[in-house]
């Protein structure tokens, strides 16, 4: 994609449309699109298509809202996962009254890491009981969504933050032994290794000036054209839609830079 295509896209600011053609495809070509909520809690036939929808909302965003109007419009779920930074009570509540999954982004490693000023996985782990303290962070803000809410949190994610580079621990460690699932009052993390080897095709969104927006280079239309059995699309709604300061930082960057291309393959995190 040129400088030039790539400015008229950021002028236009408009790839909610991209979005809804996604969804129009996808029911065009019989995919069941779910939540991740809706996966644990169902039996889904070996025989359908499957596309999950999961969007993690690291930054506030009009595209948060206005990718749920979408997903209204056509009748489809999916899980929005929200951060402390990002908690919207009121679009929250709207989502799980549509029938959609609203629920956590955890990061308690990188909040731990944050305030006691930790510079290394050694020093991390020179804490005796810091797995347990983190666990009890996670269950401590669980446990607040649930109840200002009044939502179930049956699945979660887990975010990255440069914290979790400088330990080289992500907060999804944290859940990779599946007994603390009973503890935390969960049915999936979203990066289970398990829940993961089902999937067939892994797409994650970027900024359309990297790959074409679409991080390990394969966009859901291609994954939904060549009948991929089990999909599961990661979205950041900030990458879809942008505030006029946004939208200006952008317009100056892909006439300065252009666009970027990379191979990169999925690995979870």
């Amino acid at each position: 994609m040129n400088r030039l295509k790539l400015f008229i896209r950021y002028l236009k600011n408009d790839r909610i449309k991209e979005y809804e053609k996604i969804i129009k495809l996808a029911k065009e070509n019989d995919y069941e699109i779910i939540s991740l909520r809706n996966y644990v809690e169902n039996n889904f036939d070996d025989s359908k298509k499957i596309l999950i929808l999961r969007h993690d909302v690291d930054h506030f965003s009009d595209g948060t809202k206005m990718m749920f109007e979408v997903e209204k419009k056509h009748k489809v779920k999916a899980s929005y996962y929200f951060r402390h930074k990002t908690f919207e009570p009121k679009l929250m509540k709207e989502i799980e009254e549509y029938g959609s999954e609203a629920s956590l982004h955890f990061e308690p490693i990188a909040d731990f890491v944050k305030a006691n000023k930790i510079r290394s996985k050694e020093e991390l782990f020179s804490y005796k009981d810091w797995k347990e303290r983190c666990l009890n962070i996670l269950k401590a803000d669980l446990d607040r969504f649930r109840n200002l809410l009044n939502i179930k949190c049956v699945t979660i994610a887990s975010h990255g933050e440069k914290e979790n580079s400088l330990v080289q621990t992500p907060n999804n460690y944290l859940t990779e032994d599946i007994s603390v699932y009973d503890f935390l009052g969960i049915k999936l993390e979203a990066y289970n290794k398990d829940f993961i080897k089902k999937v067939s095709c892994y797409i994650s969104d970027v900024p359309i000036e990297i790959n074409n927006g679409y991080r390990y280079g394969v966009s859901p239309i291609e994954a939904i054209k060549r009948n991929e059995k089990f999909i599961l699309f990661l979205t950041h709604p900030n990458h879809w839609h942008y505030s006029l300061w946004k939208q200006f930082k952008k317009l100056v960057k892909v006439l300065l830079k252009g666009a970027v291309y990379k191979k990169e393959e999925f690995k979870r995190i």
